[in-house]
């Protein structure tokens, strides 16, 4: 037998039963109203049987008990329907004192009152309800009633004891406990599987709900990191474009070169759109590839070498670390552009034995050779001003702990460093 849980499965069953806004509820309601009528007519028929065959003997004891199990079952039948309807339970103490008086009455009434076999019917379907709505505990204990009753009602009868029918009764009473038990292991089980559906659909939409977030902050981060490294680059021309003017006004041949840049790099940052959004829905290039590329196309737009550097072997990673190392890449590039104009910068990508380190070195970041490094400080780290706003070492952080991985920044003897570590 199913271990009994504190709350009654009862309710619940009929709760999800007849409470759920689907088409099921009107045939739910219509089982409901086949439940509820049964009772009463079962007691009508057990009346009905007894008038008509005229052998229950209607003497004063016999008639007091009859008196008392028909009490008792329409009691029961009326608090079962209102509990029923109201989507309750009925509570244990009323449902077993109810269920113990008709069991009792009618194994007495079995026993030592003649022709009273139709009673049999009320106290199998006594002892079902018992065993379906009640707790174990308790509902042993409806049993144990309706036995002990069937032994004193077979001991006070008119022929003594008779050992052969007590034992077949008591089994009919087992039988009908036993399937009260099956009935409400059923239920436990229904009432499991519909809370498992219920929490497992709470679990998909969870997951829908993570997911949904873990993509727009992973478009957040494509966007910023697009728009600082393209917007930033144009900010510097249109910096160097406004100083040219401001210094030699009748240098236009320079300006509209610089502003002939402004335009590549604008034009750039449209194809490097592109290529984010399409970086969402299928892999990167390979990352020396990219890195090769993002260096020649700083010297294009900064006016500047950017030294790039490969050692070890390359060996494919994945999508997701290869477009962290790149943006990290990017996102150095633009700061070193904006706080180290006219300064060199070298990148390494390395390739150990089990981890991948790019490093981007900005070299002299206070603008005079020899210098020492005024670096700014590590919890306020370089970025494009206006175009950044402060969330570039930030977004890097974020980006490589989600591939773990790690990012370190600060002040070196040559300048600034970034350095960027994935697993490989």
């Amino acid at each position: 037998m199913p271990p009994d849980p504190s709350p009654d499965p009862a309710a619940h069953d009929q709760r999800a039963t007849t409470g759920d806004a689907s088409p099921r509820p009107s045939k739910a309601r219509a089982e409901l109203w086949t439940m509820v009528l049964l009772r009463p007519l079962a007691l009508a028929a057990v009346l009905a049987v007894l008038v008509s065959k005229r052998q229950f003997q209607w003497s004063a004891p016999h008639l007091a008990a009859f008196v008392l199990l028909a009490v008792g079952w329409l009691a029961w039948s009326v608090v079962a329907a209102r509990a029923a309807f109201a989507l309750d339970l009925v509570p244990q103490r009323t449902a077993a004192t109810l269920l113990t008086v008709v069991a009792v009455s009618g194994s007495l009434l079995l026993t030592a009152a003649p022709g009273a076999g139709p009673v049999a019917l009320l106290v199998v379907l006594a002892v079902i309800a018992a065993g379906a709505d009640l707790p174990m505990l308790i509902s042993t204990g409806v049993l144990s009633c309706g036995v002990l009753a069937l032994a004193a009602g077979t001991a006070l009868g008119p022929h003594g004891a008779h050992t052969e029918a007590l034992t077949v009764q008591s089994a009919v009473l087992l039988a009908a406990y036993l399937t009260g038990v099956t009935r409400r292991s059923i239920r436990i089980q229904h009432l499991q599987a519909r809370r498992l559906l219920a929490e497992t659909q709470e679990a998909q939409e969870e997951r829908q709900r993570a997911a949904a977030l873990a993509e727009r902050a992973r478009l957040a981060r494509e966007i910023h990191d697009v728009l600082a490294h393209s917007l930033g680059a144009l900010v510097i021309q249109l910096e160097v474009i406004e100083t040219l003017l401001a210094t030699d006004p009748a240098d236009v041949a320079q300006a509209t070169e610089r502003a002939e840049r402004a335009r590549r790099i604008a034009k750039d940052g449209l194809t490097e759109t592109r290529r984010a959004i399409a970086a969402l829905r299928a892999d990167t290039p390979p990352l020396p590839e990219a890195l090769a590329s993002l260096a020649a196309g700083q010297h294009t737009a900064a006016g500047r070498a950017a030294d790039f550097r490969l050692r070890g072997n390359p060996r494919p990673l994945g999508a997701e670390a290869s477009l962290a190392l790149l943006r990290v890449a990017q996102e150095a590039l633009v700061n070193a552009a904006k706080h180290a104009p006219g300064r060199p910068v070298r990148m390494t990508l390395e390739y150990a034995e089990h981890r991948v380190r790019l490093t981007i070195v900005s070299y002299g970041l206070s603008g005079a050779p020899g210098a020492p490094p005024e670096a700014p400080d590590a919890a306020e780290p370089p970025t494009v001003e206006g175009v950044s706003g402060g969330y570039g070492l930030a977004g890097m952080r974020e980006r490589l702990l989600l591939v773990g991985g790690e990012l370190t920044a600060g002040p070196c003897p040559e300048g600034w460093r970034v350095a960027a570590e994935v697993a490989a």
